[in-house]
C-alpha cells in the first residue's frame, strides 16, 4: 500500500521547529519525538535541538540523518531537516524546516515555498541539511 511522503507537523512551542520537522521527516507523531527530544535535552522546548542532537533523536527511531553543507546540497533533489540562520527582521535566527523535492515545508505557519524563494526570501547565511538515509 503507497505511503504519504510524510505528514507535516506544526510548531507547538516557539522553539521547537527541530522537533516539528524532525516528526514530519521521520514520519512519527510530534509527541514521541518531544518526548525522545527531551531525554537527550531535557531543556528542548527553551534551547530547541542542535545538528548531533537530532542525528542522536533520529537514531533512537532507527533512522539515519547524515550531515550535509554547502556545496553538497542540492536543493532539488535531496529530503531532510534544512537548518538555516533566517533573517527575521533586523535579527539572525536558527530555523529547521523540511526540504523534499525542491519545497521547503516550514513548520512555523505550515507555509510550502519553493526552496529557492524560501532561501531569498529569507536572505539565509548558513545552511545545512540533515538528508534522510534509509
Amino acid at each position: 500500500m503507497k505511503q504519504p511522503l510524510f505528514t507535516v507537523c506544526l510548531m507547538h512551542h516557539r522553539g521547537d521547529c527541530a522537533i516539528a520537522a524532525l516528526a514530519c521527516v521521520l514520519q512519527r507523531p510530534y509527541e514521541e519525538v518531544l518526548v525522545t527530544s527531551s531525554q537527550i535535552n531535557p531543556l528542548v522546548l527553551v534551547e530547541g535541538l542542535n545538528n548531533n542532537q537530532m542525528i542522536r533523536v533520529a537514531k533512537r527511531f532507527g533512522r539515519t540523518l547524515v550531515e550535509r553543507t554547502g556545496t553538497e546540497i542540492d536543493l532539488r533533489t535531496m529530503t531532510g531537516i534544512l537548518g538555516a540562520q533566517l533573517r527575521w527582521n533586523e535579527n539572525w535566527d536558527e530555523h529547521a524546516v523540511v526540504l523534499a523535492h525542491g519545497l521547503v515545508f516550514d513548520p512555523d505557519g505550515g507555509e510550502v515555498w519553493s526552496a529557492r524563494d524560501y532561501l531569498t526570501r529569507f536572505m539565509t547565511r548558513k545552511l545545512d541539511l540533515l538528508e534522510l538515509e534509509d
